[in-house]
């Protein structure tokens, strides 16, 4: 039966045909649907996202390099550089181009000194700038740079060198608390409203006038668009802004006194030292106009280099600077340190007296070394028998000014407060620097705030007294006290002092800003009163003045006062301050020497060196100005 058998196969073989034809078409329609999914993705690619790819691509060779702007120029008076640019080298690293980061920025820490923790903060800072280069290090020597220039493209991918404009400081260390230094702005500064345009990376002035003048003297970066190989080569530059210089900032000061000031000043340190005060470690000078409150000069010692700023201050350079035996170099003592005033505030104390009716010129009081009024004797530093008013400032006789206190303090008057505050005293005297202090003039609504007992708040006789000789608890700083003088000097104007005087177009020279404060505080003090205190100043630096022998023969004549401060627990405080010519005032200096002894003997031949400066008349030699044992008649 081979013929059925035959028919019984191709019977099931067409059973069979319908099932193979529909798995050809499952994997047939599969097939199709793959590869039309691909043709999808195809076109998704190349249409659709096909712009964002290339941009990818672009900025994968494309470096954003900021071009930073130079800062304005700081000029004296005369138009003299006291901070200028120069052009140093800066140390930058492209994020996207590191291989191996940490092997790389490891190896670079070593080649330019700097932990490699630091550079990781420095670069986190700015994580979300992915294609932006950003600054390492600033101002790196010539071997680093030669260094990394050779090793840059096998070991250092990514890493670049630039110009970046640093701060010079062509004279030295003068003018260095007043002039102020430049540093990156932090976190903390970003949040303050004055910063609201700028971004980390910036430098900003954080000091002095650098940090004061800070929106003129700041410029516009600009920006560069390279386009780099793959080896992070440049290869050409696709888009260009230019940077715009800041303006420049002339001030008052003129650099030739100011250098003279801080020498007289560090003289005055060594001939406390050659008179036995080896405590002697700290200073201030202050050299203004009387007329319109310009600051000629402004010293502080002990100082420092700005230069150490420059591309970033070391950590031990920081930590020399605020070690515990360098004295507080960063502190502006000329506006922040606090002082009692000693003897150069018994003006004040005349001027309330005849102002409030207390005394009058002519009233007389006898010293006999001892005022032993109150049940705790006050010395006066000489015996001065009957003395009047001008014969109580030419020679400071203490015992004249405690019986002035107490007669405030019998009249439950507090005239001598009132007239200190409308002098400038216990209030910042609106200069235009950053930290300058308030200082404190003590009153019973102070001592009833601040007393730990109950007899510690209560206002005594002898807080009266005291004040009165400028002693107890009231604070000056250097600037105040100039200021204060001024007034008497200049028929009762209280001043606002200024280091700004005007800004000009870096470019042009045009000026843009005039800085100089209008405004100033006339007192209602009569000119009797004043012309008294006056002319006690002038005997004060005549022959049978406390400085006579300093002074005497001085051409113009000075007027001036001492002040030799007690501080617990430290030698005393030398004070001197004076104005010329004592008929026409040009210039008021403050001296004060810290635990430099008498202000006759130590500040005051400071203040000569200063006013022979300022006069430009070399004067005789006399006592105690070029380190000889004495200076002056004595007293404070």
């Amino acid at each position: 039966m081979p013929f059925l058998s035959s028919r019984k196969s191709n019977r099931q073989n067409e059973r069979k045909l319908p099932s193979l034809v529909f798995r050809a078409g499952v994997l047939g329609g599969v097939a199709v649907l793959l590869f039309a999914m691909l043709i999808f993705r195809i076109w998704f690619l190349q249409v659709i996202s096909g712009d964002d790819y290339i941009a990818m691509a672009e900025n994968n060779r494309i470096r954003q390099i900021r071009e930073e702007a130079p800062r304005g120029i700081i000029y004296d008076r005369n138009m003299n550089p006291l901070v200028e640019n120069r052009a140093g080298l800066a140390v930058t690293v492209f994020p996207a181009e590191l291989e191996d980061p940490e092997m790389e920025l490891t190896e670079l820490g070593q080649a330019i000194g700097m932990p490699v923790e630091q550079i990781k903060q420095q670069l986190a800072l700015h994580q979300e700038d992915t294609y932006r280069s950003v600054i390492i290090k600033k101002n790196i020597t010539p071997e680093q740079k030669s260094y990394l220039i050779e090793l840059m493209p096998l070991y250092f991918p990514g890493v670049d060198i630039k110009k970046f404009p640093l701060r010079e400081y062509p004279e030295g260390s003068d003018a260095a608390h007043l002039l102020g230094h430049v540093g990156e702005i932090d976190e903390d500064e970003l949040k303050e409203p004055q910063y609201a345009d700028y971004s980390l990376g910036d430098e900003i002035g954080k000091d002095g006038v650098e940090y004061q003048f800070d929106r003129y003297l700041r410029g516009t970066d600009g920006s560069l668009e390279v386009e780099v190989d793959a080896d992070g080569r440049p290869k050409r530059e696709l888009r260009s802004i230019q940077s715009q210089p800041g303006n420049n900032v002339v001030l008052t000061v003129d650099s030739e006194l100011q250098k003279a000031t801080e020498d007289a000043l560090a003289n005055g340190i060594d001939l406390a030292h050659s008179s036995g005060y080896l405590s002697a470690n700290g200073g201030a000078a202050v050299v203004m106009s009387p007329e319109d409150g310009e600051i000629f000069a402004m010293a502080s010692f002990p100082s420092f280099d700005p230069k150490l700023w420059v591309g970033g201050m070391s950590d031990s350079d920081y930590q020399s600077l605020n070690a515990e035996g360098a004295n507080d170099p960063l502190l502006n003592r000329a506006i922040a340190g606090q002082y009692p005033p000693a003897s150069t505030f018994k003006v004040i104390t005349a001027i309330a007296g005849l102002e409030e009716g207390i005394i009058s010129p002519l009233n007389s009081f006898t010293c006999n070394g001892v005022w032993d009024v109150l049940s705790q004797p006050f010395k006066c530093w000489g015996t001065h028998g009957d003395v009047d008013l001008k014969r109580a400032i030419t020679v400071s006789c203490d015992i004249y000014f405690y019986n002035v206190g107490y007669r405030f303090y019998q009249a439950d008057n507090l005239g001598i407060q009132r007239w200190a505050q409308m002098f400038g005293l216990g209030k910042v005297t609106g200069l235009d620097l950053p930290g300058e202090a308030v200082g404190r003039v003590p009153d019973p609504a102070w001592k009833q705030s601040f007393g730990q007992t109950e007899i510690d708040r209560m206002w005594m006789p002898g807080d009266s007294v005291n004040l009165s000789i400028g002693q107890g608890d009231i604070l000056v700083t250097p600037l105040q006290l100039a200021t204060a003088y001024a007034a008497v000097a200049n028929g009762g104007r209280v001043v606002t002092p200024h280091v700004g005087l005007r800004v000009e177009d870096q470019i042009t020279g045009v000026e843009l800003a005039d800085l100089e404060p209008a405004d100033f505080t006339q007192l209602d003090v009569s000119l009797e009163s004043l012309r008294a205190v006056q002319e006690g100043l002038k005997a004060a630096a005549a022959v049978g003045g406390t400085v006579g022998d300093l002074f005497a023969d001085f051409s113009p004549q000075v007027a001036g006062k001492t002040g030799t401060a007690q501080v617990a627990g430290k030698s005393d405080y030398a004070w001197y301050v004076a104005y010329a010519p004592a008929d026409d005032p040009q210039v008021v200096v403050a001296v004060l020497i810290e635990q430099g002894g008498g202000g006759g003997k130590v500040a005051a031949p400071v203040a000569h060196r200063i006013l022979e400066s300022y006069f430009n008349m070399p004067q005789p030699l006399r006592p105690g100005v070029d380190g000889a044992a004495s200076a002056g008649n004595g007293g404070d």
